[in-house]
């Protein structure tokens, strides 16, 4: 009998939840006070990515944070749509580089590549646009600063892996004002320790190629931080901020360590709303490139609760834009996702769980693995049970069916000046078409 027929009922319940989405794709809300204006010469523009973010994950965020009844903040933005996520070549599946480069630069491109064309070409990016037209540019991460969707944006190079040729490139030239995110490591030369301490021996060795890029930042005008009270203190134009990598999945796996009690780590909305503070003095308006690459882990890891731990930190920065978008409106807000990860499935508790293991089944600080299904299909407790907020007993488990990404579409909600062109289901390089437009105000 072919694979496929062994569980009819997750692809029932697969079908229900793509026409269910397809349906919501037609629905865009008809009251005015969401209609989308057209853009200005100050249009800004802020494009944030949970990285492998497909409808499972959107919707089990949804249940396990908001209920039934509450719409989550990234998925109450009025217009809605769907991306492909198919790179250039050969290959059916993308990497997020070539996922956020399709964005980057409108055009799809080769696995691995980062904000250039598959005929290895360096072309402008949105980033590039935005400091053409004036505006402040901006990318922060809750993870790694220099990873594959942010330098897709700022660091254009034809290996993702190449981390601290990417961090001089963001900095070159002042070309991103703002950097905030974590792993000092590729920013300092071996030997010098950064102002991190390392919680886990051998743990984010410094290891730049590029000699001191935090010293040359400084040198360049860059204030920079490494801690709350230094973030707090930034007042830019142009800032460097180093915190602590990853703390809330640090937090889950590696015992003793308190992310509440860490000077140095700094809540992503915090980053977010410092961000927005500096750059809202900029007359000309901004681009920001933003993106959650915990949640890709978890997914990677086979980990429901830190998806859901994920999903907490994107829908905080969505409320904190909508916030800031209530006096500057003239801020188109895409929200959407480089590709899917996991291929995670919403499921009836009841149900086993497949064997499959998640590509890193031992966690970045972890001792052992702790999400694989059991012998029998047994539940991990990373896959559930997740209770739907709000209801009495109602409650989901998640399953898994590979360790690495999937090929599906993916959601899209917007905002703002131009949000209505993302109804509908493009390319995912439609992200490029529609946010050059509204930067430049041009037809």
């Amino acid at each position: 009998m072919p694979e496929v027929l062994r569980h009819p009922p997750k692809l029932v319940t697969a079908a229900i939840a793509l026409v269910t989405v397809l349906a919501l794709v037609l629905i865009a809300t008809r009251d005015s006070s969401s209609q989308a204006a057209s853009p200005t010469p100050a249009t800004s523009v802020i494009i944030l990515s949970g990285d492998g973010m497909g409808i499972q994950q959107r919707t089990a965020i949804q249940y396990a944070l908001y209920g039934l009844d509450e719409r989550q903040p990234m998925d109450a933005l009025p217009y809605t749509g769907f991306l492909d996520t198919i790179p250039a070549g050969p290959i059916a599946v993308t990497d997020s580089a070539a996922g956020a480069t399709a964005w980057a630069i409108g055009e799809k491109t080769i696995n691995g590549y980062t904000g250039l064309g598959p005929d290895k070409k360096r072309v402008p990016t949105l980033l590039d646009i935005a400091k053409q037209q004036g505006k402040t540019t901006a990318l922060i991460n809750d993870h790694d600063v220099t990873n594959a969707t942010l330098a897709s944006f700022g660091g254009p190079v034809i290996n993702r892996d190449w981390k601290s040729t990417i961090a001089a490139k963001e900095i070159y030239n002042n070309k991103v004002d703002i950097l905030m995110g974590g792993n000092e490591a590729y920013w300092y030369p071996p030997g010098n320790p950064g102002k991190i301490p390392n919680t886990v021996p051998d743990e984010d060795r410094s290891e730049g190629r590029q000699g001191n890029l935090v010293e040359k930042a400084i040198s360049q005008g860059y204030q920079y931080a490494y801690d709350r009270d230094t973030v707090a203190a930034l007042t830019g134009p142009r800032v460097l901020a180093l915190v602590q990598d990853s703390a809330k999945r640090r937090w889950v796996e590696e015992k003793g360590y308190k992310f509440k009690k860490d000077p140095h780590y700094v809540p992503v909305v915090d980053m977010v709303k410092k961000a927005l503070d500096i750059a809202d003095d900029n007359p000309n308006g901004f681009f920001f490139a933003m993106e959650s690459d915990d949640l890709d882990s978890a997914g990677h890891e086979h980990d429901v609760r830190n998806v859901i731990q994920s999903g907490r930190t994107i829908n905080q920065v969505v409320k904190a834009i909508q916030e800031y978008r209530e006096t500057n409106p003239n801020v188109l807000l895409i929200v959407t996702a480089d590709h899917e990860t996991g291929g995670m499935t919403i499921e009836p508790m009841g149900e086993t769980n497949t064997n499959s293991d998640g590509d890193d089944p031992i966690p970045y600080w972890g001792k052992k693995a702790r999400n694989n299904a059991g012998p029998n299909g047994e539940v991990p407790k990373r896959s559930g049970p997740i209770k739907i907020k709000g209801t009495k007993d109602r409650k989901f488990k998640v399953d898994w069916t590979t360790p690495e990404h999937t090929g599906g579409m993916v959601p899209v909600t917007a905002v703002g000046p131009l949000a209505e062109e993302l109804v509908g289901v493009h390319h995912n390089t439609h992200v490029f078409d529609v946010a050059k437009q509204a930067l430049t105000a041009s037809p």
